[in-house]
Formats: structure tokens, C-alpha cells, sequence
């Protein structure tokens, strides 16, 4: 081969050699991550998660009762990478059934809905955190809204494994509460991370110039509301999930288990409001950045985000814990009403129409029961039997039920699927029952 063409092929090699050196050499990977993740093999990590009654202040002089992850409404932001096994050992020390939906990609028994977890029982979780994106976690146990009004949420992410660019970043869920009624359409508070305008006390502090990133989870029930932020045009991330290219907003509209990822940044210190527009601005989702330029030799990564990324979160629980004061023992707010609690949701007295009545010492809890819609409960609704007999319920749904009685003579307890309960009457008299879970589920025994 010509000595000059085997130079220049030379030439030419090394060239493109050094091109691709300095190419790569300009990505800045460090600022993927700031533990230097990126592109590291795929990893398991633990959580454990307890469910657990307590009472919580949600806005100042208010306290409530509460079901929780942990001990805090929300609950822990869990967080792995794209490919990660993830493990959750469930433990429920609460009253009630409890579960953990997780949304996302995974299998059925991961699913969190129809295994149910009895109180003093657990269960574990274990998957595969894909795809990228930000999700939510929340009790699945019927009446849903019930479980997640009273605290049973939290926010999952899962990281890129490519890694993204360096922010500092801030978890937000959405919530809300009645004082006297958690399936209204118009709860008394909705708020951030479970504290009524706290972010207005303790603004969110930012450096001009940074990138922040908003995790923002709407774990509430009501419509969606515009979640707006002052003194930018900000990228948002359609429903939380990496793989969609962000969009230029103003304002972005949230719905109830949905979520978004906000990417913004400001050029000029300032105190800039975030909020739900709307009547939730009114209930408790005033808040602001406060936004202020960094010093000369401001730590990257610990003071200002410039390729290293800042997790807020664990500066965030601690404010939210300072501020609800979590105490089991705790006297709640007295209201005109009662508050959440199944025990307090036994029915009225109904009367019974006799045609109604069927001759049986056997009733069924039915199919599909736990869903109101469905108009399903016990069957038959009432029935007659003699004085000395015993009455057999059998639970043909999906989920857990109970039998209890209005005046607090019986109770079966917590009954899962297939479980019988038995209960003898020794007296003539009409006694009335309900499910403790799902109250709109009532019956009655007539005995003669």
C-alpha cells in the first residue's frame, strides 16, 4: 500500500480518536448523580414500612386522627433506580386491613389489593423498580378514599439509570381532610406533605441559576386543580414518567393518582409562590421559593446544585414531623361530627320490610360487597330464625368483611375470604348489623 495513504489513514485514525476522547470528556457524567450511580449494575434495596394509627396536627390547633406509613402523613419517599430489586417488608400495627399499591410495572401478587394485611399481620413486596419516572404508593383497601384521606400515601421514585442532570430537588404530596366527613367532594384542608401552608412558614430555599425539580403527587380525591408557579415558565414531565419529552407550562393540571415532575429555575432572587389555583389556595397550598443568590464559594452539591444534585426530602420530613407532632396518645380536635373512624360508622336503626325477610340460619357475604357501586352486601339483608339457633355468615368476596353488630353484642372480627362466623341468639329480637369496613353494608336478624 502507498506509504502516503497508510499516513493518512493514520492521521485520520488518531484523529478520530482524540475526537471521540474530548467528546466524551465534555459530558459532564458526575452531574448525573451525585453517588456517582450512573450506569452502575443493578442493586436491592430494603425498606420497611409500618402502618399505624396515630394523631396528627394538620393545620395549627388541629389535630386528627390519622392512619400512616410510618408515622407521618405522607409517608417515607421510597427511591430506587430504573432496574433495582426493591423490597418492601410491610408490617400492619393499625386496627384496620391495610395494604401498599404501588403504581408502576409489576405483577399481580405486588399489586397491593386483594392481599390484604390483617392487623398484626405482614407482607412483602418485592419487584423490579421500572420504568423511570416518578409514582405513588397508597393503602388499596375499600373504601380507598377513606384509607388514603386518612394518611395512607407516599411518593416512589425511580431514577433514570442514565442518570439526570443535577437540581435541586423537592418532594411534593397533595393530600386533604375532613374533619368530619373523608368521602366529601369538599374536604376542610388540602395540603402539601400534611400540613396546611407550611411551606408558607418555611419556604422552600433555591440559589438563582439552579435547576430545581418538583416530585409532585396528587394523592387527594377532589377535581384537578392548575398547580402554578410564580416568576417562571417551568418544564413539566407529563404524569411523572421520564420517557415523555417535557412541555413548556405556566400551569399544569394535576388529577387524583396522577402525577408530574417541574423542572424551573429563576434568574433573580425573589420570594415566588407555588399553590393550586383555585379554591385550594384558600384551604391550604399557599407556599413560596425563596429564592437568593449563592456566595462566591458556595459548596457545590451542599449549598447550590451545579453538578451535584441536593435531596431536599429528609429537610422536608423534618419540618413535617416538627409540625405534626405525631402522638398515639393524643386528643383529637372535637367537631360538630364524628370523626373517621370505623368504630364511629355504625348505621341508624332501619325498618324492616317483612316481605323482605328470608327463613335461614345461612347468610353470605357477596360477591363484590366491598364496592358500593355494586350495590352487593349480605344475603340475604334480613333473615328469621328461632330463639336457640345459631346464625352462619360465610364471606364469598374478594376482600375482608366483618359482622357487627349495632349494639356491640357480636362482632366476627376481621373475615377474609372464605373465613364463617357463628353467633347463637338466645333471645327473641331484631338484631341489626354492619360491616365495620364498609358501613353502607348493613343487615338484620330477626329472631322469634
Amino acid at each position: 500500500m502507498d506509504r502516503t495513504i497508510v499516513m493518512l489513514i493514520g492521521v485520520v485514525s488518531l484523529g478520530v480518536t482524540l475526537g471521540i476522547f474530548f467528546f466524551d470528556a465534555e459530558l459532564p457524567l458526575q452531574s448525573f448523580a451525585e453517588d456517582n450511580s450512573v450506569h452502575n449494575p443493578p442493586k436491592t434495596i430494603t425498606y420497611t414500612v409500618i402502618a399505624e394509627d396515630t394523631t396528627l396536627e394538620i393545620a395549627p390547633g388541629t389535630r386528627v386522627e390519622a392512619w400512616t406509613y410510618n408515622g407521618t402523613i405522607p409517608g417515607p419517599t421510597l427511591r430506587a433506580t430504573e432496574g433495582d430489586r426493591v423490597i418492601i417488608n410491610f408490617i400492619n400495627n393499625g386496627k384496620l386491613p391495610h395494604t401498599m399499591h404501588f403504581h408502576g410495572d409489576h405483577n399481580e401478587k405486588n399489586d397491593g389489593v386483594f392481599q390484604e394485611v390483617l392487623p398484626g399481620e405482614s407482607y412483602v413486596y418485592d419487584f423490579i423498580a421500572e420504568p423511570a419516572g416518578l409514582f405513588m404508593y397508597h393503602c388499596h383497601v375499600m373504601p380507598v378514599s377513606e384509607h388514603i384521606r386518612n394518611g395512607l400515601y407516599g411518593a416512589f421514585i425511580v431514577d433514570p439509570k442514565e442518570g439526570l442532570e443535577p437540581a435541586r430537588e423537592y418532594v411534593l404530596v397533595k393530600g386533604e381532610y375532613d374533619l368530619e366527613d373523608q368521602e366529601t367532594w369538599t374536604p376542610d384542608y388540602v395540603f402539601f406533605n400534611g400540613y396546611a401552608d407550611q411551606y408558607w412558614n418555611y419556604p422552600l430555599p433555591v440559589k438563582t441559576g439552579e435547576k430545581v425539580r418538583l416530585y409532585y403527587v396528587d394523592m387527594g380525591a377532589i377535581a384537578a386543580f392548575g398547580f402554578h408557579i410564580h416568576g417562571t415558565i417551568f418544564d413539566t414531565i407529563i404524569s411523572g414518567i421520564w420517557e415523555n419529552k417535557p412541555i413548556r407550562t405556566q400551569t399544569w393540571e394535576v388529577s387524583p393518582g396522577n402525577a408530574a415532575i417541574f423542572e424551573a429555575t429563576w434568574k433573580d432572587p425573589g420570594r415566588y409562590l407555588f399553590h393550586l389555583h383555585g379554591v385550594p389556595e384558600e384551604k391550604g397550598t399557599m407556599a413560596y421559593f425563596d429564592v437568593r443568590d449563592a456566595s462566591s464559594d458556595a459548596v457545590d452539591g451542599v449549598e447550590i446544585a451545579r453538578t451535584k444534585s441536593i435531596d431536599m426530602w429528609e429537610w422536608q420530613k423534618q419540618i413535617t414531623i416538627n409540625l405534626q407532632q405525631p402522638d398515639a396518645n393524643g386528643e383529637i380536635t372535637k367537631t360538630s361530627a364524628s370523626s373517621s373512624g370505623h368504630s364511629q360508622h355504625a348505621p341508624a336503626s332501619t325498618e324492616i320490610d317483612e316481605s323482605q325477610i328470608v327463613e335461614t340460619n345461612l347468610c353470605d357475604v357477596e360477591t363484590g360487597s366491598a364496592v358500593p357501586s355494586s350495590n352487593k352486601s349480605y344475603y340475604p339483608k334480613f333473615n328469621q330464625a328461632n330463639v336457640g339457633d345459631t346464625v352462619t355468615w360465610t364471606n364469598k368476596d374478594v376482600s375482608v368483611h366483618t359482622i357487627t353488630s349495632n349494639d356491640d353484642l357480636f362482632d366476627s372480627g376481621m373475615m377474609m375470604p372464605g373465613d364463617t362466623f357463628e353467633q347463637k341468639f338466645d333471645d327473641a329480637g331484631l338484631y341489626e348489623y354492619y360491616c365495620m369496613l364498609h358501613p353502607w353494608m348493613t343487615g338484620a336478624v330477626k329472631i322469634k
